[in-house]
């Protein structure tokens, strides 16, 4: 049994932590790595297009450099990658992103001022001034009644996610948050000092200083730690020492008209 905050603070935490769940498009960054994963027995291949305005090898004495300059592009499906530079050092196995970086598909954009991959560990990192755009889908699907107030049937509108790094583990589909998030949907604004995404069991902890606030329904809320799953026909928030304030609005009393007599029936005397 899962111990739910009150409804009003769930719904305005809900349309937050469902985006957290994007910060798997990282692993578009890092779909190179599944060449090196592959076993002789059952290779896997990923196709990833770029374009450069030059490339070229270098040699530093220690390692051996891939580099690419000037309006790189990288493909990878329906997500690409932008940068000025990108490097790769062939003995350490990483590659580094820098300048003008972008990170796009459809529904998300996130830009960083550096993002490096690190093939051995498996993990990607977006670091400085990380902002993300997550934009619902152009054509919302239909909701059963059922699902009305779900988590995902509460994502209608753009939000914007930012933090000061983002870990990727790729292999493990799990996302690390560091140094302050915070998510703004309209009128709706949640913080946390971190966050983690589990993609396997698609859950998301928000931890340190949870703070909501609503400014369109004055309501705000307040909790240590915030535990949200997002799989379907089980999903659930459960909030930790939770404490908040709204309101809920009064109708004001009408004292009954007085009823009026017609002016073309006045009171008659006795005859």
């Amino acid at each position: 049994m899962h111990t739910f905050a009150n409804h009003r603070d769930d719904k305005m935490l809900r349309p937050a932590v469902l985006t957290l769940a994007c910060w798997v498009i990282l692993v578009a960054v890092v779909a190179a790595a599944q060449q090196a994963d592959k076993s002789p027995a059952e290779p896997k291949y990923t196709e990833i297009k770029y374009w450069a305005d030059t490339s070229s090898y270098r040699w530093d004495g220690e390692d051996r450099i891939i580099a690419l300059r000037g309006k790189v592009k990288f493909v990878q499906g329906d997500t690409t990658l932008l940068a000025d530079r990108v490097d790769y050092r062939e003995k350490t196995k990483t590659a580094e992103a820098t300048g003008n970086l972008k990170i796009y598909d459809e529904q998300n954009t996130i830009t960083a001022d550096l993002c490096i991959v690190n093939f051995e560990e498996k993990k990607g990192t977006l670091s400085g001034n990380v902002r993300m755009v997550a934009k619902p889908k152009s054509k919302q699907e239909k909701t059963s009644e059922s699902k009305v107030e779900s988590l995902r049937a509460e994502w209608k509108d753009e939000m914007v996610i930012t933090c000061k790094e983002i870990d990727y583990f790729y292999k493990e589909k799990r996302a690390v948050v560091a140094g302050g998030l915070k998510i703004v949907q309209r009128d709706r604004v949640i913080t946390a000092d971190s966050a983690t995404y589990l993609g396997k069991d698609e859950i998301v902890h928000l931890t340190g200083n949870v703070q909501g606030r609503d400014a369109k329904e004055k309501h705000t809320f307040s909790a240590p730690k915030v535990t949200v799953s997002l799989k379907e026909d089980d999903e659930w928030i459960e909030a930790e020492k939770a404490s908040g304030t709204f309101y809920i609005k009064e109708e004001e009393e009408v004292a009954p008209e007085e009823q009026e007599q017609p002016a073309d029936k006045a009171p008659q005397g006795p005859e």
